[in-house]
């Protein structure tokens, strides 16, 4: 109890100092009827937060934003960054129009392996799988450290113990790796690679038009979402290049922001960190909680992730996390 007096009085006393901002992480603005992920927000919770957010704090673009940084600057008082993290189609069909209309602007970073095709996401191909299809036999079998391991599948139970053993798994593994088994799964049922509508990431032309629009500025995420902490140096610089590589082909503009995928502090090293300075990546985001303050790393910024919450949740949230 003492340590945690002693850390609240220290951040209290940094923030009376230097006034932090918070960095608002989404994924998606729809509904979903199935979200295990919990990644969804609904139009309306999005557009009650983005307004409350509007009316109460101070929401940076993002060029300020950066430039503050960069220079070491005093963030002026209850500052707020928005961004979202993949690509999701929605980021352009639902998203955009509400930060248009509340005059509001977001950083999308973006995975392009999934760009302008029907594939989903492992995760959500994993969910598709394992949680969505009633026709799944009583167990399935998967190759684990060259064994194969048969989970039961037989009930809704069972079928979120086998997912919520199989997406950590995954998660961890090589893309190829991760892709051959997911592959295998998919095939042993006879289902199609070809992926639900409502989880498809952007096209190019909505790429593009996501990018015109002065409520959205891109950012890069990796080629195929991988944690980066588990691939050596020479994968990563491909994975990081790859990405920012398509985004500026296909909108012919620089990419000078990236995000770490999952971006947990374990989920990249001190290579990834080399890699974004050598690329001269502007401003990078993890994925851990904690306040932005004129002296922190540019290339480990905190953010907060943020879920389907009705207002007064999320108003007293965010009041919180310019506290602690």
């Amino acid at each position: 109890m003492i340590k945690n007096f002693l850390g609240s009085s220290k951040r209290y006393l940094l923030n009376l100092l230097d006034s932090p901002a918070v960095v608002l992480l989404y994924h998606r603005v729809t509904k979903l009827e199935n979200d295990p992920q919990a990644l969804a927000v609904s139009p309306e919770n999005f557009y009650e937060q983005i307004a409350l957010l509007k009316k109460h704090y101070n929401l940076l673009n993002v060029e300020e934003f950066t430039e503050l940084l960069k220079h070491k600057r005093k963030i002026p008082r209850n500052a707020v960054i928005i961004s979202f993290d993949d690509g999701y189609a929605d980021n352009y069909l639902e998203a955009l129009p509400i930060l248009k209309t509340l005059n509001s602007q977001a950083l999308f970073y973006i995975t392009t392996s999934n760009l302008n095709t029907d594939h989903e996401l492992w995760w959500d191909e994993l969910e598709r799988i394992i949680l969505n299809n009633n026709l799944l036999p009583k167990h399935v079998e998967v190759e684990i450290n060259e064994r194969i391991t048969r989970f039961p599948t037989s009930n809704h139970v069972e079928k979120m113990n086998t997912y919520n053993f199989l997406h950590p798994y995954l998660k961890y593994l090589l893309p190829q790796q991760r892709n051959k088994i997911i592959g295998g799964l998919r095939q042993s049922i006879g289902m199609k690679s070809q992926g639900r509508e409502t989880h498809r990431l952007l096209t190019i032309n909505e790429l593009q038009r996501l990018n015109e629009s002065s409520a959205a500025v891109l950012g890069a995420h990796t080629h195929n979402h991988p944690a980066l902490s588990i691939l050596p140096y020479e994968i990563q610089l491909q994975e990081i290049e790859l990405s920012k590589n398509i985004l500026e082909k296909s909108i012919n503009k620089k990419i000078v922001h990236f995000s770490y995928p999952y971006g947990s502090k374990k989920d990249y090293n001190d290579d990834t960190l080399k890699i974004c300075q050598e690329i001269g990546f502007e401003m990078v985001c993890s994925n851990y909680y904690g306040q932005v303050h004129s002296w922190t790393d540019i290339l480990q910024l905190p953010r907060i992730l943020i879920r389907n919450w009705e207002q007064q949740f999320f108003k007293n949230f965010i009041a919180k996390s310019f506290r602690y």
